[in-house]
């Protein structure tokens, strides 16, 4: 069978403008995967392969973006080519990226960033005794009072 039989197996196929699903195995990030032949060749990112095989071959320092933000979708007409700036552009722009508490490597959440702006705007607490308190680099501290971070909040 070719890469493209076992390919198009292996997606729902719906409606011209709805999500076409894969239904093969997924990374653990929930992209479709699918394997390009023998082991040794590797696998390769579904609605990637979906583009390469609608559209041709992807230039280089190119990504394979979603218009409809859903990872397991291989409907060639909800992809497009775009740089990573491209990607995240779109993607903030959706206001998909994850900031605040919902960012992986937050150490703080909106409560305690909002009180340290209340006690700093207070008077009588340096940064350093902030980070302290909070269990957190003086850095964060000027990050967040200058608003360089968490400027959301």
């Amino acid at each position: 069978m070719t890469l493209k039989e076992r390919f198009w197996n292996k997606v729902d196929i719906r409606g011209i403008d709805e999500c076409w699903e894969w239904l093969g195995g997924k990374t653990g990030s929930g992209y479709g995967a699918i394997r390009r032949g023998r082991k040794r060749e590797g696998m390769e990112l579904a609605h990637r392969a979906a583009w390469t095989l609608v559209n041709g071959d992807i230039p280089d320092k190119m990504q394979v973006c979603h218009h409809c933000d859903n990872k397991g979708c291989v409907n060639p007409l909800h992809l497009f080519l775009g740089t990573q700036a491209d990607n995240v552009s779109d993607m903030v722009r959706k206001r998909r990226q994850n900031k605040g508490e919902n960012h992986g490597r937050a150490k703080l959440t909106r409560d305690q960033v909002i009180a340290i702006r209340e006690e700093y705007a207070g008077g009588g607490i340096s940064q350093r005794k902030l980070a302290a308190r909070y269990h957190v680099d003086r850095a964060l501290i000027w990050g967040i009072l200058s608003r360089k971070l968490w400027r959301h909040v």
